[in-house]
Parts: structure tokens; C-alpha cells; sequence
């Protein structure tokens, strides 16, 4: 059963399979099992709800002249109440929703007189709900099935805020800010117009982002009528192609929108000579070598059109940001060349990072049955703080392992995300407090009184507290995507990660050097030579480092997909610290080999005292009783 409870029942490979709509619906759902014998995701972009069915025929007949009782308004309204919070809608639904839109679009333009301030706000509520995150999922559908993915609704969002500058007379601007898009439509007789409207918009998610419009007029007449659209995610939804020297060229995992979407159009023809100015805010920092793009509807050989680059030029390039200059108007967004692992690495990392966790959780379940079998030998505040460790590291795996892909259920997604933010905090906390209590123990040779208990309920309160607060404040937006069950980049959450783990690395780095130059300028060591002091202080760092997380070091350098050594280098080391940990921590730890001594002398005491006398044992006590008898005897 799929997320629209269809059954699909077996199917012989490399076969299409066809069932009947499910629901209040008409058409056929399509799922293709492949030559490996499994499902490929369903295609829904024949389904049709019998109420979108509805609007689509009131609109037909509005196009023809023949409905005069279902004006735009209430065509447009009917239509935003059902897509409202409806989790039910599939691509077919978006489909038929965005050629009504342009249906209507068309309309309203020959037609005017049917426009209105509350008209705009209706439309605008009904894109919003069509962009919803809940339908990203029938989009990418519609997409991958070469149906143009999202691009009919933006040419109609286009077409059909551009008919009210046939309405707007004088020099105002109407704004309708929703949470996933943003339209302004006006005319203006200054010479530059910015858009977005900083004062209109200062509640809405685009006053956050620094991307903006400003067309400056060289030659133009009057009032210019203008209208502009800001698109929050929708950028992965384009089809994948780019014209590159008059060729229709896929991307190829070359390219990549790393921006969000902007349109600005002008009206009517009042300015012949102009300049457009966009500040695109990057989305991601994992991109180079930026140039500037719009969507061009009218290429040839193409669903809606394809990426261009034509009229445009590059006038400031940063690490945030990239400004673009356009002699001409339509849907724009800022291209990159992403710094991605390559694809032939993909597979050998993820085995990497899958063996390497599975042993490192072999040898922490090892050290931790050892220090339960030896505990009364070894029992430290350290090995108190070393057992959370153990079992925070082994959850953190597990939950890992089992659900950092699990992306098909958003709520699973997310609550397997907030599971992994929380135990990778505790890891990093635990890892503060073994360095806590080892510089403790070097600075403070007797110390007068325990601090574990304390330290250990931090480090799971505090963790608990700063995902609590994290989720509370984004309403657990950023907790998964459509790739990982992981903080997000594109919201900023993960440096509710990368914040405190950076602040425990630093840290830790100062307790290392404290705890080598204290161990080396001991007494102890003074006279001992250069080599064995540095033999010595190695060993140290080598016990220390695994437990202190310094590992993590390797993966601010494996960021930059350029360096693909660092990636392979920090999956080795991060998944096998549970293997440095029990041989430094049980096979080559000292406290742990006399105790393991003290073990195996109790267990042999024990045996020799439960093991029944001999008959040897047996005369010798006989031969001395009558000694004893004989003794006595004399003495009387």
C-alpha cells in the first residue's frame, strides 16, 4: 500500500501496472516494476478528484460564455477551499489546478472588468496551498514524469498578475505575502523600482532573504506598470535542462538552482531601455562558479520550456550571494556548478560508513561487557562516564543505521532526525565531560570531592533542552528532507548541530594540550629523554583523541566535495571509534589488565576453595590428630 492507500498487488517484472483511482476519484494510477523485480513510485497524473473535475468544467464553460452564474471569484474560491489542508491531492490534481489557472488567466485578460484587490488575495491563498510542502512529493511526480513539473502554475501566477496593470491607475502596489509565495503587482513613476517591498512584506519569509529586484529606467514614459513573484521552494521542481550554444542540455548532475525563484514582468511597453538588477541569495554554500538563468518558456523541443542564459551577465559573485544584470523580464534564478561528491564515490562511502558503524558497535557492546564483568576493579568516574558513552554511541548508530533514509514518511523522518540530533549532542557532551574529568584529574592531583553525578545528568538534560527548544521554535521544519532523515541546510537548523559540536572540538583541543604539557612536566618525566617524553605524550593523544571527538575535525574538511580524501578519511575514523575506544579503553589500558589480574586470582581462589579435600590431605590431617593424642598421653 503507497501513500494514497492503493494495494498493488504482484506484478511480473519489467511490467506496467494500472489500477483504478482510489477514492472520490476518476483515471488510473501507474507503477512500473521493474527488471530487478521492485516498485518504482506510483504515477498519479491521471487521477482526478471528482470536485477538481467540477472546476475544471465550470471553467471550460466560462472560457466558451456559456457560465454566467460561476464568475472568477467563486471559481477561483471553490478551488482554494478544497486545496486547503488537503493532504489527499495527487499530481493529477495539480496538474488540472494549474491549467485552470491558466484557463483563467486567459480569461481575466480580456475580461478585466472581473478583477478585484480580493480576487488577487483568493489567488494567491490558492497557489500557496498548491505549493505546499505537503504536495513537494506530486510535484517532483509530475516533474520526473516530463510533464513539466511546476512550471505551468508560474506561467500562469505570471500571466495573470501582469492583467492588473490593465486596472491599477495610479501609482500604488498591491501585496499578497503567503508562506510559500510572495506577489506585487503596481505601477511606479521613479526611475529605479524595488521589489520585494520591504514595509509590506516585513512578516513574510522573504523580509529573511536578501534576494532582490530593481529595475532601473534609462528611457521611459509615465507610469510602469510591473508585477514580480517570489517563489519559496520550488526551484528542484523545474525540469532539468539548460540551453548551452542553442542545444537543449541536460544537467547532468552539472548544474543546480541555488536560489529561489523570482519573477518580475513589465507592463505594456512604456520603457524601451532598461536594466534589471537581481541580488540572488545563495541557498546553499556548497556551489562555485555562478552564472545568471531564466526560465525560457518558448524553447523548442521542450515541456515548458528549459534554463537559458541569454541576456544575462554576472556583475558581483560572493560566498552568500550573486548579483545578475538582465536586459529583458521573465522567471529568474541565479545557476551553479554544485561541489557534490561524485557519483562513483556515493557507494563505496556508504559501505565505509554501513561496516564501520557495525563494528564499532561490536567493540563498544565488548568494552562495555567487559567493564560489567570487572567493575568492582575498575569502577572510576571516568568509566562511569566512559559507560554513557558507550550506550549514547550505540544508539546514535543504531538510529543511524535503521532510519537516516527512511525519508518516505515526513513525521517518521522527522521525529528519526530530532533522535539523531539529540544523541549526537549527548555524544559530543559525553565527550566534554571525559575531557572535563581527565584535565580535572591532571590539574587536581587529589580532588576533594565527585562531580560525575552532576556531570553525567547534563549531558543529557542539556542536549534534551537545546533539541526541545529547536523543534519548539521551527515547528520542526528543517528535521529532514527528501534525501536525509538529518537537519537541513537549507533552513540553518544544522548549526544547531555544528554550533555545540564546534564548541566541544575547541575545548577539547584546549584540555589535550593542558593534559600533555601537564603530563610532560611532571616530575615524574623530567628526566626522561626527548624520544620517551614524546613516546609517552603520543600515547596520550592516541587514548585521548577517539574519546574527545577531535575525529569531527576531518569533517569540516570534508565539506568541500573537492576534497573527496577527507570524506573517506572521516567515515573511516568516525564509524570505527568505537573499535579505537575498546583498544584503548580495555586491550591496552593498564587499570583494566589488573583488574582483569585481580579477576582471574579471585576466580581461582574461589575454585580451590570449593574444591573437595584429597585423600592425601586426608591422612596428613589423621597423622597429626594422633601426634596431637600422643603428646597428651605423655604429659598424664
Amino acid at each position: 500500500m503507497d501513500n494514497f492507500h492503493t494495494n498493488w498487488s504482484k506484478t511480473a517484472e519489467n511490467t506496467l501496472a494500472a489500477l483504478a483511482c482510489t477514492g472520490e476519484y476518476t483515471g488510473n494510477a501507474l507503477r512500473y516494476c521493474s527488471i530487478n523485480g521492485k516498485w518504482e513510485e506510483p504515477n498519479y497524473s491521471s487521477c482526478l478528484s471528482n470536485s477538481i473535475e467540477h472546476i475544471k468544467e465550470q471553467t471550460a464553460k466560462l472560457l466558451s460564455g456559456d457560465n454566467q452564474t460561476d464568475p472568477v471569484t467563486i471559481i477561483l474560491d471553490n478551488l482554494e477551499n478544497i486545496t486547503r489542508d488537503n493532504n489527499e491531492l495527487r499530481s493529477g490534481d495539480l496538474l488540472t489546478s494549474s491549467t485552470v489557472l491558466n484557463d483563467i488567466a486567459k480569461y481575466v485578460a480580456n475580461h478585466t472588468e472581473d478583477l478585484s484587490v480580493d480576487q488577487l488575495q483568493i489567488f494567491g491563498s490558492l497557489c500557496n496551498n498548491l505549493l505546499d510542502e505537503r504536495n513537494h512529493q506530486s510535484w517532483d511526480e509530475l516533474n520526473n514524469e516530463g510533464l513539466g513539473g511546476v512550471t505551468s502554475l508560474v506561467n500562469a501566477v505570471t500571466e495573470y498578475s501582469n492583467t492588473y496593470n490593465d486596472v491599477i491607475g495610479d501609482e500604488l502596489s498591491l501585496v499578497v505575502a503567503k508562506e510559500n509565495i510572495v506577489m506585487q503587482v503596481g505601477k511606479a513613476s521613479s526611475n529605479e523600482i524595488t521589489v520585494p517591498d520591504r514595509l509590506k512584506t516585513s512578516d513574510s519569509w522573504i523580509s529573511d532573504s536578501t534576494t532582490e529586484i530593481k529595475l532601473k529606467k534609462n528611457i521611459c514614459s509615465g507610469l510602469t506598470g510591473y508585477s514580480s513573484t517570489f517563489y519559496r521552494n520550488i526551484s528542484r521542481f523545474f525540469p532539468k535542462y539548460i540551453i548551452i550554444n542553442g542545444n537543449i542540455t541536460p544537467f547532468n548532475g552539472s548544474y543546480g538552482v541555488n536560489s529561489i525563484i523570482a519573477d518580475f514582468t513589465i507592463h505594456g511597453t512604456t520603457c524601451s531601455d532598461y536594466s534589471l538588477i537581481i541580488k540572488f541569495e545563495h541557498l546553499l554554500g556548497n556551489y562555485s562558479k555562478p552564472f545568471c538563468g531564466h526560465w525560457d518558456f518558448s524553447a523548442p523541443n521542450t515541456v515548458n520550456g528549459s534554463w537559458s542564459t541569454y541576456g544575462s551577465r554576472v556583475v558581483d559573485a560572493a560566498t552568500s550571494h550573486t548579483i545578475c544584470e538582465y536586459n529583458h523580464t521573465t522567471n529568474f534564478a541565479i545557476l551553479m556548478s554544485p561541489r557534490r561528491t561524485p557519483p562513483s564515490h556515493y557507494f563505496p562511502l556508504s559501505l565505509i560508513s554501513a561496516i564501520g558503524c557495525g563494528v564499532s558497535i561490536l567493540f563498544l557492546v565488548i568494552t562495555i561487557l567487559i567493564h560489567f564483568v570487572l567493575w568492582r576493579y575498575v569502577r572510576t568516574d571516568r568509566t562511569k562516564t566512559l559507560m554513557n558513552l558507550c550506550v549514547a554511541l550505540i544508539m546514535s548508530y543504531v538510529i543511524f543505521l535503521a532510519g537516516i533514509t527512511q525519508t518516505e514518511n515526513k513525521v517518521i523522518c522527522s521525529a528519526i532526525a530530532v533522535g539523531l540530533h539529540f544523541m549526537f549532542l549527548t555524544d559530543f557532551a559525553l565527550m566534554l565531560a571525559e575531557g572535563i574529568l581527565i584535565v580535572r584529574m591532571v590539574v587536581i592531583v587529589f580532588p576533594t570531592s565527585s562531580i560525575i553525578h552532576k556531570l553525567i545528568t547534563a549531558c543529557w538534560i542539556v542536549p534534551a533542552g537545546i533539541v526541545g527548544i529547536t523543534a519548539g521554535v521551527t515547528n520542526f521544519k528543517g528535521y529532514g528532507n527528501q534525501q536525509f532523515c538529518w537537519l537541513t541546510l537549507e533552513s540553518n537548523l544544522i548549526w544547531a548541530f555544528i554550533g555545540p559540536a564546534l564548541l566541544v572540538i575547541v575545548v577539547n583541543v584546549m584540555f589535550v594540550i593542558i593534559t600533555v604539557y601537564k603530563m610532560m612536566t611532571s616530575r615524574g618525566l623530567a628526566a626522561k629523554t626527548i624520544q620517551v617524553k614524546f613516546k609517552i605524550g603520543l600515547k596520550s593523544i592516541c587514548v585521548i583523541l577517539p574519546l574527545f571527538g577531535l575525529t569531527w575535525v576531518l569533517g569540516a574538511f570534508s565539506i568541500n566535495d573537492d576534497l573527496v580524501m577527507f570524506q573517506y578519511l572521516f567515515a573511516t575514523f568516525n564509524s570505527l571509534q568505537g573499535f579505537f575506544i575498546c583498544l584503548f579503553h580495555c586491550i591496552l589500558n593498564e587499570q583494566v589488565r589488573v583488574g582483569y589480574r585481580h579477576y582471574q586470582r579471585r576466580r581461582h581462589a574461589y575454585r580451590m576453595d570449593s574444591k573437595p579435600p584429597t585423600d592425601s590431605t586426608n591422612n596428613d590431617n589423621s597423622k597429626t590428630q594422633r601426634f596431637n593424642d600422643n603428646i597428651r598421653a605423655e604429659k598424664k
